[in-house]
């Protein structure tokens, strides 16, 4: 898959079993972090509980990793912007459309944002397989666009295709922060800190008396949502120094088959065949796009 930074320092294109093994836990905590947001009633409110347990393990962390360099600050910054927006969308996206719907629609879109990004803005040519990648997890993504009885997705699929160019966004800009500027745990520690203050003054403000309440009653999302959220952004990164970012990028993206896992065994959402086959086309496609 184009991107602006290839590959890593090493100059490795080759995955490593154990790289592999460890972006697959990742997608799997990812899809699982999220499904926690959709068993609160109000997604803002579950994705702030988890934003304030990562802040207070970042903090815990915090004296043990070096302060950010003068160089890494503007990025930081950058990417917090970007991982906000991201959970801006992805809350409005989860308002309006169920879990098994909305984020294989968000996570599928996303390297299909980052190819055309590179194609419009860098003027990449893509190959024969890039181009069938992108056909099929735009075929999977149109399938999803299709709620259920035949009734459009409305307001939810575009929100959720919105929620996946964040995602591009704040992919490409971490991975260009780890793989060529360095200090990985300063990078994870130092944004999850300050997103996790950003975040929770927002869930906050929505609506105070519920996201006070929601600290006691929802304290396993909090804790396995932070935990699971934290670790799986962690172990992505730190396979983006071992291997080039586009690599891991798309491998991480196979959490929609989780996520549509979960939504049908943890949320009781019927999926249908229709959807199944949907998923595959989704899948496919990011499989392509690691052997592209």
């Amino acid at each position: 898959m184009p991107i602006i930074w290839a590959k890593n320092n090493k100059g490795l294109s080759v995955m490593p079993i154990e790289v592999f093994f460890a972006v697959l836990l990742a997608a799997g905590l990812h899809a699982g972090w999220n499904a926690l947001v959709k068993i609160n009633a109000e997604p803002i409110i579950a994705i702030g509980l988890i934003m304030v347990c990562t802040g207070i393990i970042s903090l815990v962390i915090m004296p043990f990793v070096a302060f950010p360099s003068a160089q890494m600050w503007p990025w930081l910054l950058f990417t917090l912007v970007l991982h906000f927006g991201y959970k801006v969308f992805l809350v409005k996206a989860y308002v309006q459309g169920d879990f098994g719907q909305v984020y294989p629609i968000a996570r599928g879109s996303g390297p299909v944002w980052v190819l055309l990004f590179s194609v419009i803005v860098l003027g990449t040519e893509l190959s024969q397989t890039q181009i069938l990648s992108v056909l099929l997890i735009a075929s999977g993504v149109a399938a999803f666009s299709r709620f259920k009885r035949g009734r459009p997705l409305g307001a939810g699929f575009y929100y959720a295709l919105v929620t996946g160019l964040w995602i591009a966004s704040y992919t490409m800009v971490d991975g260009y922060v780890v793989s060529q500027i360095g200090g990985l745990h300063s990078f994870v520690v130092w944004l999850f800190f300050l997103d996790g203050v950003i975040t929770t003054i927002w869930a906050y403000r929505s609506n105070p008396q519920v996201f006070i309440s929601s600290l006691t009653r929802y304290w396993f999302v909090a804790i396995g949502g932070g935990v699971m959220s934290m670790a799986a952004f962690w172990i992505c990164l730190w396979a983006m120094t071992q291997v080039p970012v586009a690599m891991v990028a798309a491998l991480r993206e196979t959490s929609v088959l989780f996520g549509v896992l979960l939504s049908t065994h943890m949320l009781k959402e019927q999926l249908s065949q229709y959807r199944w086959l949907a998923t595959g086309f989704i899948c496919a496609g990011l499989i392509l796009i690691k052997l592209a």
